[in-house]
Order: structure tokens, then C-alpha cells, then sequence
């Protein structure tokens, strides 16, 4: 029985403080594997660039290493989807198998939402949660974003090589 983390977000783009904290996760918490799971497109939220981009980027990202991987089970969903409808999606995950535990990888300030969320009374006691405390990252992927449009070179340094060289050859985030 396998200790699986599911980690969902925009990761618009996914940088070196994503890898961070699953590796830490792994180390931590003892998980065999951390996936990361991003949005579809039809997740509503302003400077979202297309879900392939993002998907593309993580895969870059986290092909030098064995235990984190990425999942584009909520970009095949041709709809908006609640936290309950991806949770539901992660269940089904070609990366577990029958007896894993499913741990749900979260920033606190969605943790601290989740009570608002659509079947809220459903997931909250269905699912294990590990939470990340935002407050202590210094950097974020909004930050990258605002970097990227003034001056990629100065985010370079928070980025995968290979993400770095992706956005510079499809002129992502100008």
C-alpha cells in the first residue's frame, strides 16, 4: 500500500518552489509519489494561460525525477469542475493503484475556503489533506508572471531550465 499525493493547481507556470515542496513532502510525510494535477481551462482565474501550456510545463518540469509526475485527468473533462468533481477525477488516477492512500496537496488559503466549496459536508471528511502554508513562500507563480513580463531573465533563477526555455519559445506570460 503506496502513500500517493495529489497536488492541484494552476501552476501558471510551474516553478522550483512547486518541486520543492513535494520533494519536501515526499521526505516529510513519507510519500511514495506526488502528482500534480492542473486545472482545465475552464477554471475561471485572470492570466490563465492554456491548460496545455501549464500541462507541457510540468511535464518538463518533473521528467528528472522518478517519484513526481503529472496528470492531465481534469484537462480531459470538456467542463467546469468543482473541488469535489476533481477530487472525484483523482480517485480513478492512472498513478494509484487499488490500496494507495490519496493524500490532497493544498495551499492553506484553499483549505481555508473549502467549507464555502459546492458538497463541502461530502469531501471534507472523505479525503486525507496535507496542507502548505503560503504565508512563508517568498516567491509565487504571480510573481514569476509580473518577472516574465518585465524581464524574463530575472525569473529565470525560479524556474526549471526547461520551463525557462519554454515560455521564452512560445512567448508565454508578455
Amino acid at each position: 500500500m503506496g502513500k500517493v499525493g495529489f497536488f492541484g493547481g494552476c501552476f501558471n507556470p510551474p516553478n522550483t518552489l512547486h518541486i520543492e515542496i513535494a520533494n519536501n513532502l515526499i521526505k516529510d510525510v513519507k510519500l511514495d509519489k506526488v502528482v500534480f494535477v492542473p486545472v482545465n481551462d475552464f477554471y475561471k482565474k485572470e492570466g490563465l494561460i492554456e491548460a496545455k501550456h501549464r500541462y507541457n510545463m510540468l511535464k518538463l518540469a518533473l521528467e528528472k525525477y522518478n517519484n513526481l509526475e503529472a496528470d492531465d485527468i481534469e484537462l480531459k473533462e470538456n467542463r467546469a469542475l468543482y473541488a469535489s468533481d476533481a477530487f472525484e477525477l483523482i480517485t480513478r488516477s492512472k498513478f494509484i493503484n487499488k490500496n494507495d492512500s490519496i493524500f490532497l496537496i493544498m495551499g492553506s488559503d484553499n483549505y481555508k475556503k473549502m467549507p464555502n466549496w459546492k458538497n463541502y459536508d461530502i469531501i471534507k471528511d472523505k479525503y486525507k489533506y496535507i496542507v502548505i502554508d503560503r504565508k512563508n513562500n517568498s516567491i509565487s507563480s504571480s510573481k514569476i508572471r509580473s518577472m516574465l513580463n518585465i524581464n524574463p531573465n530575472i525569473a529565470k533563477p525560479y524556474l526549471p531550465e526547461k520551463v525557462y526555455e519554454y515560455i521564452i519559445k512560445n512567448k508565454l506570460y508578455q
